[in-house]
C-alpha cells in the first residue's frame, strides 16, 4: 500500500513540475485593445535549472521505494517548487499617446499567494517609470512629435519567496489621439472640405485610423449619379457636373475624392470646348476610373487611362494608324509626347529627391529625344472604341476601353526609354504592356508623381526630403510593391511635414483652389435644392476652374508656376497661375451670392430649382451662445486653428456694424468676410 502511495505522489509532483493540472489556475488575458499586444514569459526555477531524472534513476528510486515499503517506511520525496505563470493586461481599451497606462501582471501559482516584482522597460521612446516593484505599472505615455503610432516592450519579473521567477513580456502600440484642431488640418487636407460633424468624428482617433477608414469605405462613382436633363432623353455637360457636386458634396469617401480629384489635374482630360462636351457618359467613366484607382497601383492606372476613349479622343491616338506613305499618313505622336513629359517621367531626368540631376557641365539630362517619341507613337497605333465592327466604322462607345486592330498597328521595331527596344513584328496588345512597363518602371515616375501628389494635397513647396521620402514609398511599399498608391498616399499624410508635429517649417501649405473653397463653403451649409439638382453653368467664371473643364493638357496651372513676388526665393504658388483679376472677382460675387443672397434662412420662399446654403446650426450657435462661441467654431472649421487675432477683430467690427439685422443676415455677412480672410485662402 505504501508502494502505491510513493508512486502516486511522485507522479502528482513530476506533472506540478512539468505545468500540467487543471487551465482553470492558468490566468488569462481580458485585453480587448484594438492595439497590437503580445505577451510572452520566461521561467526558471530557484538556483537555476532543475536536472530531471533519467530513466534509470527512475527505476533505481522505484526500487527503492519497493524496499522502503518492505520495512514500513512512510517517506515520500520532496515537492518541486513550480515558478508563477504570468500574464501581463491592459487596463484600457486603447492606448492612446499622453494619457496614463496601467499595465497589471495576472500571476497564478497553486504554492504561493505572496510574489515580489520588477517592472523594466525594453524598447520604445523613454519613459519614467516611476514604483517598478508592485503586481501594476502607472506610467504616462509622451506625446511623441510624429503622425505615426509609437511601438513600446516592456517586461515584468515575478519571483515567489522560494525564488523562482518568470520574466513576462508585452508589445503595446500606443496611437495618437487628435484635437479638434488636428483633426481638422488633416481634413482640410483630406476631404473636398470638412463639415462640422465630419471634424467631431475625427477628434480622438488617430491620422492612421482615420486614413484607414475612409479607405476602406466602399468608392462612390459618379456614373451611378448621372441622369438627364429634365424633359431630355439624354443628359449634357451640365449634368455630368451634377453629377460631379453631388459625389462631392455627399459622398463618405472623401478622401477617395479628394484623391481623384488631385489625379483629374495630373491625367488630364477635359471636354471645354471640344469633341468631349457631348460625352458626359465618357467622362464621367473617366473620372471613375481615377476613383477607382485612386489607391490602387499606378501602373494598373496608367494602363486603364492610355486604354480610356476619352484619353484616346482628347489626345488623339484613339483611331491612330500606322505609317502609309502612299496616304501620307504617319502615328500621331500626341498622346507618345505627353505620356512621358506629363504622367510619367517629365523633361528632365530626375534624382529621388525630385531635384533635376545635372551632368558634368551643370546642365539638365533629357529624359527622351525625338526617337523616344517615335517608337511610344508607333506603340499607340491600330486601337479604336471597344466593340467596333470595323476600323472605319468605329462604336464610339466612350465608356469602355479601346480594343486594337492589328492590321492597323505599327509592325516597325519600337524605340523606347533607356535603350529598351521592342522587337519588328509585335503587336498592338504586347507592345502596349512592354511600353506601359517601361515607362512605370523609370527612375523618375517616383519623384516626379509624388512631388505633384503633395502639391495638390498638402504643399506647394515640399522639402526634398519629403519628396524622397514618399518616393521610396512608391518605389517600395516595404512589400516589394511598386506603385501602390493606398501606400503613398499614407506616407504623404502621415510625414511629418504634412502633420507638423513639433516642426517648423520656412513654408507649409498652399493655396487653396478657388473651386475647393466654394465646395468647403456648400459641405459645410448643406448646400442644395428642392428638385435635388446642382446646375452651376460657366464654372470657369464663378471660380476660374471647374472639374474636367481645363483649358489644355496642361491643366488649369502648373506645378512649377512661380508668381514674380516669389520667384526669387524659389517658391512655387501653382495655384495663383489662375488668380487673375476677372477670376478673382467671379469667385468674389460667388461667395456673395452664395453666403448672403442665397442663405436660406433669409428667405420666406424658396426658389424650388434654385441652390440654397442652410446656416441654421451658425445661426442656433450665434443666438445661444453669442459671436465668441461661433468665432470659435469657424477658427477650427474653416481656419484649422489658423484664425489670426487680427481676423478675429475684423469679425467682432463687422458683427457690430450689422448688429440690428436678423441672425441670419449677420451670420451670412460674417461668413463672406471669412471668405475673404487670407487664412482662409490657405490650405495650413
Amino acid at each position: 500500500m505504501n508502494a502505491h502511495l510513493y508512486l502516486a505522489a511522485f507522479c502528482l509532483t513530476t506533472l506540478v513540475a512539468c505545468g500540467g493540472g487543471s487551465s482553470d489556475s492558468s490566468p488569462t488575458s481580458n485585453n480587448t485593445s484594438s492595439n497590437t499586444t503580445t505577451n510572452t514569459q520566461t521561467s526558471q526555477q530557484a538556483g537555476g535549472d532543475t536536472e530531471q531524472p533519467t530513466q534509470e534513476q527512475g527505476d533505481s528510486s522505484q526500487g527503492e521505494g519497493s524496499n522502503n515499503a518492505s520495512e514500513g517506511t512512510d517517506e515520500t520525496p520532496e515537492q518541486q517548487n513550480t515558478p508563477p505563470e504570468v500574464i501581463v493586461d491592459i487596463a484600457q481599451p486603447e492606448v492612446i499617446k499622453g494619457e496614463p497606462l496601467t499595465l497589471s501582471a495576472n500571476v497564478a501559482d497553486p504554492e504561493d499567494t505572496s510574489f515580489s516584482y520588477l517592472w523594466k522597460q525594453l524598447s520604445g521612446p523613454e519613459i519614467e517609470l516611476g514604483d517598478v516593484t508592485g503586481p501594476t505599472l502607472v506610467i504616462t505615455l509622451p506625446e511623441t512629435y510624429q503622425a505615426v503610432g509609437d511601438t513600446y516592450q516592456f517586461s515584468v519579473t515575478v519571483t515567489d519567496p522560494q525564488g523562482a521567477e518568470t520574466t513576462s513580456e508585452i508589445d503595446v502600440y500606443a496611437s495618437n489621439a487628435m484635437s479638434d484642431i488636428q483633426a481638422a488640418v488633416l481634413l482640410h487636407q483630406g476631404t473636398m472640405g470638412p463639415t462640422l460633424e465630419e471634424v467631431n468624428a475625427a477628434t480622438g482617433m488617430s491620422e492612421e485610423q482615420w486614413l484607414d477608414a475612409q479607405m476602406a469605405l466602399p468608392a462612390t462613382h459618379h456614373s451611378a449619379l448621372l441622369e438627364n436633363y429634365p424633359d431630355r432623353d439624354t443628359p449634357y455637360q451640365i449634368n455630368r457636373i451634377d453629377a460631379w457636386w453631388k459625389a462631392t458634396l455627399n459622398a463618405d469617401d472623401q478622401l477617395r475624392q479628394r484623391v481623384a480629384f488631385a489625379l483629374s489635374e495630373i491625367l488630364v482630360v477635359s471636354d471645354a470646348n471640344n469633341a468631349l462636351k457631348g460625352e458626359p457618359e465618357g467622362m464621367l467613366a473617366y473620372y471613375d476610373l481615377l476613383i477607382e484607382h485612386a489607391f490602387g497601383n499606378y501602373r494598373a492606372l496608367l494602363e486603364a487611362v492610355t486604354l480610356s476613349p476619352v484619353m484616346g479622343t482628347y489626345l488623339s491616338h484613339l483611331g491612330n494608324e500606322k505609317a502609309d506613305p502612299e496616304r501620307n499618313i504617319r502615328p500621331d505622336e500626341n498622346y507618345a509626347r505627353e505620356v512621358m513629359q506629363l504622367f510619367t517621367i517629365g523633361l528632365d531626368m530626375l534624382n529621388l529627391d525630385g531635384s533635376i540631376m545635372r551632368d558634368d557641365n551643370g546642365q539638365s539630362i533629357p529624359t527622351y529625344s525625338q526617337q523616344e517619341i517615335t517608337g511610344f507613337a508607333r506603340v499607340f497605333t491600330g486601337w479604336t472604341f471597344a466593340f467596333s465592327a470595323r476600323w472605319n466604322r468605329p462604336s464610339r462607345n466612350f465608356s469602355l476601353p479601346m480594343q486594337a486592330f492589328p492590321d492597323y498597328h505599327s509592325e516597325l521595331e519600337k524605340t523606347l526609354l533607356n535603350g529598351e527596344v521592342i522587337p519588328a513584328g509585335v503587336g498592338p496588345e504586347d507592345s502596349m504592356q512592354l511600353a506601359l512597363d517601361n515607362l512605370f518602371n523609370h527612375s523618375n515616375v517616383a519623384p516626379f508623381i509624388s512631388k505633384q501628389l503633395i502639391q495638390r494635397l498638402i504643399t506647394s513647396n515640399p522639402t526634398a526630403q519629403y519628396v524622397e521620402r514618399v518616393a521610396m514609398v512608391f518605389n517600395d511599399n516595404g512589400s516589394g510593391v511598386r506603385g501602390d498608391l493606398s501606400a503613398v498616399i499614407r506616407a504623404i499624410y502621415l510625414d511629418d511635414e504634412a502633420r507638423r508635429y513639433g516642426s517648423v517649417l520656412a513654408h507649409q501649405g498652399k493655396i487653396k483652389e478657388p473651386l475647393l473653397k466654394g465646395v468647403q463653403m456648400w459641405r459645410t451649409l448643406d448646400a442644395h435644392s428642392e428638385e435635388g439638382n446642382y446646375f452651376t453653368w460657366n464654372l470657369d467664371d464663378r471660380f476660374g476652374q471647374g472639374p474636367m473643364l481645363s483649358p489644355s493638357v496642361f491643366n488649369f496651372f502648373r506645378p512649377d508656376h512661380q508668381p514674380a513676388e516669389l520667384s526669387e526665393q524659389g517658391l512655387f504658388a501653382p495655384e495663383l497661375q489662375i488668380a487673375n483679376d476677372a477670376a478673382m472677382i467671379g469667385t468674389l460675387n460667388q461667395h456673395y451670392s452664395d453666403l448672403v443672397w442665397r442663405m436660406a434662412e433669409r428667405h420666406d420662399t424658396l426658389n424650388p430649382s434654385a441652390i440654397y446654403l442652410y446656416g441654421h446650426s451658425d445661426i442656433a450657435l450665434l443666438e445661444a451662445s453669442g459671436l465668441n462661441a461661433l468665432l470659435d467654431r469657424y477658427n477650427v472649421l474653416y481656419f484649422a486653428g489658423n484664425m489670426s487675432q487680427a481676423s478675429r477683430e475684423a469679425f467682432v467690427e463687422l458683427d457690430a456694424y450689422f448688429e440690428n439685422k436678423s441672425a441670419a443676415d449677420r451670420v451670412g455677412q460674417l461668413l463672406f468676410m471669412v471668405s475673404l480672410s487670407p487664412e482662409f485662402n490657405v490650405q495650413y
